[in-house]
């Protein structure tokens, strides 16, 4: 099944998000599509599924006229998307949540749901993705990651011919990266078409066949995998040059604590519910501590416990040499404590706000008992152009932002309140490799300037990239310290992970 589109075009009020891009998905071919946050890429997958419906251009499916009314209209038609954020239903079940538009053909004569039949088929669906996850599992207790092979296995059970993918490993550890790459690798050899979006390349590389480049809003070119070298696509992407490296350098420094300045978090035999076990820590002014570990292996129960959303079972902290227990998370920000959460979305903007009132949320200036619109507009002001975020204004609507964007509005929360810890939890997804390179600026620029950071990622590159110091993580316990981040490799890491 072939999928065409010419010369679509769609704009938001004054903003023209997709102007002139064509593009052609054939069966058999997967089909990247990249460029940088804000160039179209979600919105033109979203108008291939029929969530969007373009303002002008053709689409044709095996040469029939396609303009589908819905999601569910294109996915009658053998077409199913994957959203780039997380859209699952925490009080139903895996299985619910796979068939959740689809319930009726699991009903039996008495008109109720056969559970045993639809949890084996939900079953199927996740084994075929190489998902590890059970239908008996409590939804509310899984991952991020978790949920994402839910969302695929989902799209999977309407057995479409064209599957469209949107930043779907954006959420994912090596394992299920690898695993979601397979799935596509044998999804071809099925004769399926695949078109997906990514921000990292490595992963186009490893499984498109062909791609298309967009640029704020237009098309660059489609091109042969192949045929194109890396450093060419990140300059057609962002209309410059990259620095071979999109890491900042280290600072020359000496090894040693005393180099590294004062302590500023210390964290002692620390235990969070049944996630973090008797983990002991310190990260100093000016240094990158980073955390590594599969899902589930106590990086974010020991965030929760630093910024005060859950309770320590035992152990202590200390944040500059002071005891330090935050009993709620509001309290922790006022101790210059930010936090930046793994899911942007839900924990950490309100995307119904505009920008300035989501940038100064942590920490709003008061002119006496009121709040300071002047001042916050100062505030907000700075961040966009230190942060650099692409808006209409400090008043747009968060729902108007790219995915990226909205990256860097939780990011540019986080510098407001003047931290003095940063907790960074994956602060590059779902953001190109241009936008990456600026926040990794901005990173290694606060660290220069005093502030501590604690970086968790499920990307090995950016941790040995930005790291000073990396401790590994395996189920709730620290297995590996590493002093020089600098002097270790991606299967090192790994290594110790499993």
């Amino acid at each position: 099944m072939t999928l065409t589109a010419s010369n679509l075009r769609k704009t938001y009020g004054q903003t023209r998000a997709v102007d002139g891009v064509s593009v052609v998905l054939r069966p058999g071919i997967v089909h990247a599509i990249v460029g940088e946050n804000g160039a179209g890429k979600s919105t033109t997958l979203r108008m291939l599924a029929g969530a969007e419906r373009p303002d002008s251009g053709e689409m044709t499916l095996d040469d029939a006229r396609y303009a589908p009314p819905s999601v569910i209209g294109a996915a009658a038609l053998g077409v199913s998307l994957v959203y780039q954020e997380i859209t699952i239903n925490r009080s139903l079940s895996v299985a619910e949540n796979i068939f959740i538009d689809r319930l009726r053909q699991f009903t039996g004569r008495l008109g109720l749901i056969d559970r045993r039949r639809m949890e084996g088929a939900a079953q199927t669906i996740l084994e075929r993705i190489g998902a590890q996850i059970s239908v008996s599992a409590e939804t509310g207790r899984l991952n991020l990651g978790e949920l994402k092979c839910i969302e695929i296995a989902r799209a999977l059970s309407t057995d479409p011919k064209i599957l469209l993918l949107d930043e779907s490993t954006a959420y994912l550890d090596h394992r299920e990266v690898q695993a979601v790459l397979r799935v596509i690798s044998e999804l071809k050899g099925q004769g399926m078409t695949v078109a997906f979006v990514s921000h990292h390349l490595d992963e186009v590389i490893a499984v498109a066949d062909e791609l298309t480049i967009l640029k704020d809003g237009q098309f660059v070119g489609t091109y042969r995998t192949a045929e194109i070298e890396p450093h060419e696509i990140h300059r057609r992407m962002v209309g410059r040059e990259l620095a071979k490296s999109i890491y900042p350098p280290r600072p020359a420094k000496d090894p040693g604590k005393a180099a590294r300045g004062s302590v500023v978090l210390e964290v002692s035999d620390v235990a969070v519910g049944r996630e973090l076990s008797n983990v002991s820590l310190d990260v100093c002014g000016g240094e990158i501590l980073g955390l590594a570990g599969l899902k589930g292996a106590g990086a974010e129960a020991l965030f929760a416990a630093i910024c005060g959303d859950l309770p320590m079972r035992q152990g202590s902290m200390t944040l500059a040499g002071e005891p330090y227990a935050p009993s709620t998370p509001t309290f922790a920000w006022r101790q210059g404590v930010a936090h930046l959460p793994g899911d942007r979305n839900n924990e950490g903007l309100i995307a119904e706000f505009s920008v300035l009132d989501n940038l100064v949320m942590a920490h709003p200036p008061h002119h006496g008992p009121l709040f300071d619109r002047a001042a916050a507009i100062a505030i907000a002001r700075d961040l966009i152009a230190q942060v650099g975020i692409k808006t209409q204004g400090v008043d747009a609507s968060c729902r108007s932002l790219s995915g990226g964007n909205l990256q860097k509005v939780v990011i540019g929360k986080c510098l407001a309140v003047g931290p003095r810890l940063l907790l960074l939890n994956n602060p590059t997804r779902g953001v190109d490799v241009g936008a990456r390179a600026e926040i990794y600026r901005i990173i290694r620029q606060k660290a220069a300037q005093g502030v501590a950071v604690i970086l968790s990622s499920e990307d090995m590159s950016e941790l040995i990239g930005m790291s000073d110091r990396l401790l590994v993580l395996r189920q709730g316990y620290v297995t590996h310290r590493i002093e020089n981040a600098a002097d270790v490799t991606e299967h090192d890491i790994i290594g110790h992970m499993a």
